[in-house]
């Protein structure tokens, strides 16, 4: 490994434990005209005392791109602007203007209600906020105090929570008056919600040589000149496997020791989060993957290793070595060498991008075959033996294997009683599903299999 990817590499790492946010701190591109920086990356203009507020308080890493442009708000009359991950709101006192942030945790989870946590006294590791009733730990504590406090975020409005993001994966987040924070492979990311909130008419982008005149009205009038060239569509990934979809591969994976590995197989350049228990909650864990073969140690940095002062341990990693097959990570404890080993495969046997074949249904159907967001997709299948215990995996067009289980009615079905019913949504990669049940008794299997359009 040369020493520009060393480092790259302890940087991911250094992110992962969520010192920093891992989000693009270099500043955009921008063609100055006045107070003007137009970005390239969205089209939109920043101006005035949002550019300067943008600017001085993180910028593209804490707040994103423009989005919009300056609108006048009709309820209140104040000038709003959106970016990726906030609002601006702009009020005049006097002579002075000052810069607001809107409410957008607040906004997006609406009626939701998060259980509180009892009232403690908080210490290094843990903060607890009466406000609100809620506390903030670990790698969302350092990226909260790193990046500006309740100033910028506001405060906590839940604890870390698991949701279902625009990957389509489960990921931890946790609420703030002004944000959300979510736990990624690669580390800590904030949340897009100003992209989830920006109203629709104002989206519209600017050519770089014409700004608006000023603040919009909230129907994005006056709108940019027409004449824009329509940019061109991306290129079609390549098709993936269709024979490769249904291969088993959990029964050779287990797990040794008390711990747990999530995904099971993706292909490279994905991650995976790791778990394990069991340790001397005062001893350090050492965590380090082993490559498939003879292909040697990769370390992980001890940095990424999370404890939860109980003697368990969370580790969050991408592989950087890109080589295919069976890979394992293991933790052993310096002191009491107690150790958890994990295997899991770096393969691109479960890529299955739109236009894949799709394979024949086995003991099972869905219908409809193929659909887009709309679609309610049925799953059922037979011959297992009555309330029998399913391995259950799940393979997503992106390439990951996820491990579950599930369990036969009393007929020995699946799909039946409950249903199964499954509908995707924008945030799901598009291709094949497949969902896999075997019985752990009988050995029965079933491989269903639908398209997602994303239409």
């Amino acid at each position: 490994m040369n020493a520009s990817r060393a480092r790259r590499l302890f940087l991911r790492w250094m992110i992962v434990l969520g010192a920093v946010a891992l989000l693009s701190l270099a500043v955009p591109q921008a063609q100055a005209q006045n107070s003007l920086r137009y970005f390239t990356q969205t089209r939109h203009y920043l101006r005035g005392a949002f550019r300067s507020f943008w600017e001085r308080n993180g910028g593209v890493g804490v707040f994103g791109y423009p989005i919009t442009e300056e609108y006048v708000r009709g309820a209140d009359g104040r000038i709003v602007q959106y970016f990726e991950r906030a609002r601006f709101e702009l009020t005049v006192n006097g002579a002075q203007a000052i810069v607001n942030l809107g409410r957008l945790g607040v906004e997006v989870t609406g009626n939701r209600i998060f259980p509180q946590v009892p009232p403690f006294k908080s210490y290094n590791a843990r903060t607890y906020f009466p406000e609100t009733g809620h506390s903030l730990f670990g790698a969302f504590k350092a990226t909260w105090e790193r990046r500006g406090r309740a100033a910028i975020f506001g405060l906590p409005i839940s604890e870390e929570i698991n949701e279902q993001l625009v990957d389509g994966r489960w990921h931890t987040v946790q609420y703030f008056e002004r944000a959300r924070f979510e736990l990624w492979a690669d580390g800590v990311r904030l949340g897009l919600l100003g992209r989830a909130l920006a109203p629709a008419q104002l989206l519209e982008p600017w050519p770089a040589e014409v700004a608006p005149p000023g603040p919009l009205n909230e129907k994005g009038e006056p709108h940019p000149p027409a004449g824009r060239p329509p940019q061109p569509p991306p290129p079609p990934p390549p098709t993936g496997n269709p024979s490769k979809l249904g291969v088993l591969i959990h029964q050779g994976l287990g797990v040794r020791g008390p711990g747990a590995i999530t995904p099971l197989a993706a292909p490279p350049g994905l991650g995976f989060t790791f778990t394990a228990v069991g340790f001397d909650p005062a001893e350090r864990v050492g965590v380090w993957l082993t490559l498939p073969g003879k292909g040697g140690v990769e370390a992980i940095d001890p940095r990424l290793v999370g404890s939860d002062g109980r003697g368990g341990i969370r580790v969050i990693f991408t592989p950087s070595a890109k080589t295919e097959g069976t890979w394992t990570i293991t933790a052993q404890g310096v002191n009491t060498g107690r150790s958890v080993t994990a295997p899991f495969k770096l393969t691109r046997d479960y890529v299955a991008p739109l236009g894949t074949p799709r394979p024949a249904n086995y003991h099972g159907s869905v219908t409809p075959s193929e659909g887009g967001r709309r679609t309610v997709f049925a799953l059922s299948g037979t011959g297992f033996r009555a309330n029998e215990l399913l391995d259950l995996w799940i393979t997503s067009p992106d390439g990951v294997y996820l491990l579950t289980s599930a369990r036969a009615d009393r007929n020995g079905r699946v799909g039946y009683a409950p249903s199964m019913l499954v509908q995707l949504g924008p945030q799901n990669p598009i291709g094949v599903y497949g969902y896999h049940y075997l019985g752990t008794q009988s050995g029965q299997r079933v491989d269903l299999y639908f398209t997602f359009t994303g239409s």
